[in-house]
């Protein structure tokens, strides 16, 4: 078998799998099942993943035909120039598919225990000894949950409290100390929820 052949099926291996795996994601909607296992690492992507290893190889079988037939390279500098070949796609492929899973997978996850100590707004009042509402910005999404005063008192709407502790999925809040510097976050305007 010559090289060529070898360049020639590294290249239809390596196209061949980014055009069977782009179709069947497209076609199947990529659902085939969910698999977790956690390695240690803070890298969205392997480096030995699939879809750069086809890159690889298609980077390689291309480099390859062109440094054999089009610029009829020895065999030693042909090889060179599809390792080379391979390499660069591969590597790019990665680095921007590690970028890409980077930016979305930042976790818009919260944790309600994480607001003790924030400053929010009451949208329910807090009868004596009952529960009103509160409204917070938790990882750039507006919430409201349940509310009780912690000494008992009733707080009107709009208040500025400070969530002290909370429990289960109740904030206890007092009111927030003035000069805090802290404004109340806005209600949207009707033309901001269009």
């Amino acid at each position: 078998m010559s090289v060529g052949v070898v360049y020639f099926l590294c290249f239809a291996i390596g196209l061949g799998y980014a055009i069977v795996v782009g179709l069947a994601g497209h076609l199947f909607g990529g659902d085939a099942g969910d698999a977790h296992m956690d390695v240690g690492t803070d890298i969205p992507i392997s480096p030995l993943s699939p879809t750069v290893i086809a890159t690889f190889l298609a980077g390689f079988g291309g480099g390859g035909m062109l440094a054999n037939s089009y610029l009829q390279l020895s065999l030693g500098q042909g090889v060179a120039v599809a390792i080379l070949t391979g390499l660069l796609l591969s590597g790019g492929t990665f680095l921007v598919l590690n970028l890409l899973f980077r930016s979305t997978q930042a976790g818009s996850e919260y944790s309600l225990a994480d607001m003790a100590g924030k400053t929010v707004q009451v949208v329910t009042p807090i009868p004596e000894n009952g529960t009103g509402e509160v409204a917070m910005t938790a990882k750039g999404t507006r919430l409201c949950t349940p509310a009780r005063s912690v000494d008992g008192r009733a707080v009107r709407r709009d208040a500025v409290v400070t969530v002290v502790r909370v429990v289960g999925n109740v904030c206890y809040v007092q009111p927030a100390e003035e000069g805090a510097g802290v404004s109340p976050p806005r209600p949207e305007s009707p033309s901001e929820a269009r």
